[in-house]
């Protein structure tokens, strides 16, 4: 989440919200499943690019390039105030002949509507979720990266490499972008009231017993739930999932997994997390949250990476609301050997079969994601590279904020990449998958339906909207 965003909030709303706002996304994978046929055809008469690593101007003539020398301009199909935008004026200036035209727009509609016309307005490059990837990337619309991205791998964020990767082609359909691992961000202050101190490692066990006392000693919550049954409402079973090593899916998306075993046991400990009375019932994405942070109702919550300049930096702007108090920890495990983060967003680069400048496309990939210098103008943003060696870097480990006064949050981040999971397949069907689930999880939380019963129901509607893209 961009610092620099929140501070406009007619940008924000038309940008950044929406695109952490995955009930949107369900629509677009089943927009890009219903155009698979035509976009596998349109394919065939795409142009196949050789990449050129040399800045712009080497000799390159290959289909699906310009000339040596020639003026490029590439189409960049982003919201405005982008991570982009960082790395514009640094991209221009190590190849002189490609400007970036940004086209302050993302509207996937309008984005496929052009892919299935094989219009020559299609732009070069574009900025999708984890769910796109997976259902353009299925249909062989998008840019095949497997070139650059196989040379750099040792680089990046393992479970990153993961969502980029289709397993039915086995190609990398995007370049690794931001990753959104999860952790706890706690009040010290109100732990501390309590008498808790937060350890290294602990349970989920440890910390409802944790919260129970924080609960007691200041009224405060540690887990907050959407409780409108919708997409978000989710969101927590998520983490416990992806800890535990399950899916919704399997990797390419032709079985639904989300009921089996693990969807089980990750319910039944939502639910004891519930039970303990430690959550409340609020979307942590609405106004009504955001009053309760800054109202010291909320002593922790998990919360991706991102959540921190979404909300807190935001909304937390007085020592009596907690600033300068606030913590980030990993998660408490679910086992002994499960791993302390999960996922909650992220986004790539990448582009189609149709570009024109397929060389000039990949070298701003790699530039903006795969070099320090782009990697650290992207970072400026607010997101959180996928990029290993920068998260090692000073620049990384050193950022401070006046919420967390001087509490190195970031060097908490770099531990969560290390465990970040690569199993959290998110196929096409994963938005619709939310919202089935959103709208039963309540019943089986407050136990109006038992948890194998209703994880069955749930999982059985979803494995009728997954038909559809099995084509």
């Amino acid at each position: 989440m961009s610092d620099e965003a929140l501070k406009n909030p007619g940008d924000l709303t038309k940008s950044i919200y929406n695109r952490r706002k995955f009930v949107k996304l369900a629509a677009l994978s089943a927009a890009a499943v219903s155009l698979g046929s035509t976009l596998l055809a349109a394919c065939g008469d795409a142009p196949t690019a050789t990449p050129s690593s040399a800045p712009a101007g080497s000799a390159t003539t290959a289909a699906g390039s310009s000339p040596a020398g020639a003026k490029v301009e590439l189409q960049v199909y982003v919201h405005t105030n982008h991570p982009f935008d960082n790395v514009k004026p640094l991209f221009e200036k190590k190849y002189p002949n490609v400007t970036m035209k940004m086209l302050g727009n993302n509207d996937q509609k309008v984005f496929l509507t052009m892919l299935a016309s094989k219009s020559d307005t299609i732009p070069d490059l574009f900025w999708p979720e984890v769910n796109d990837v997976q259902a353009l990337g299925k249909t062989g619309a998008l840019l095949d990266v497997t070139d650059i991205v196989t040379k750099l791998k040792d680089k990046f964020v393992p479970g990153k490499l993961a969502e980029v990767f289709v397993a039915s082609t086995s190609k990398y359909a995007a370049f690794p972008g931001d990753v959104a691992p999860v952790g706890i961000y706690y009040r010290e202050d109100l732990f501390k009231k309590a008498g808790v101190t937060v350890p290294e490692d602990w349970t989920w066990d440890d910390y409802i017993e944790a919260s129970k006392k924080v609960k007691q000693a200041t009224g405060a919550y540690t887990v907050t739930i959407a409780p409108e049954g919708v997409d978000r409402t989710g969101f927590m079973w998520t983490y416990l999932m992806a800890q535990m090593g399950g899916a919704v899916t399997n990797a390419d998306g032709t079985q639904i997994t989300m009921d089996d075993e693990k969807g089980i046991a990750a319910m039944k400990l939502l639910k004891k997390i519930y039970d303990a009375k430690i959550v409340l019932e609020e979307d942590m994405l609405n106004e009504t949250f955001f009053a309760a942070l800054s109202g010291n109702k909320v002593a922790a919550m998990p919360a991706p990476v991102w959540y921190r300049g979404f909300a807190l930096d935001k909304n937390i702007t007085t020592p009596e609301q907690g600033l300068g108090q606030w913590r980030v920890a990993l998660l408490p495990r679910t086992s002994p050997t499960s791993i302390r983060t999960a996922n909650l967003g992220g986004a790539s680069i990448a582009s189609t079969r149709f570009t024109k400048h397929a060389p000039e496309v990949k070298n701003f990939m790699e530039f903006a994601m795969g070099t320090m210098e782009g990697v650290s103008a992207m970072a400026k943003y607010g997101i959180m590279p996928s990029y290993l060696p920068f998260l090692e870097s000073d620049e990384w480990k050193k950022a401070r904020t006046p919420v967390m006064g001087d509490f190195a949050y970031n060097e908490v981040w770099t531990k969560a990449s290390k465990e970040y999971p690569s199993t959290w397949y998110k196929q096409s069907v994963f938005g619709e998958a939310m919202t089935e689930l959103g709208g039963a999880m309540m019943g089986m939380l407050k136990g109006s339906t038992p948890i194998e019963s209703g994880m069955k129901t749930v999982g059985d509607r979803v494995r009728e909207l997954n038909k559809r893209y099995q084509s």
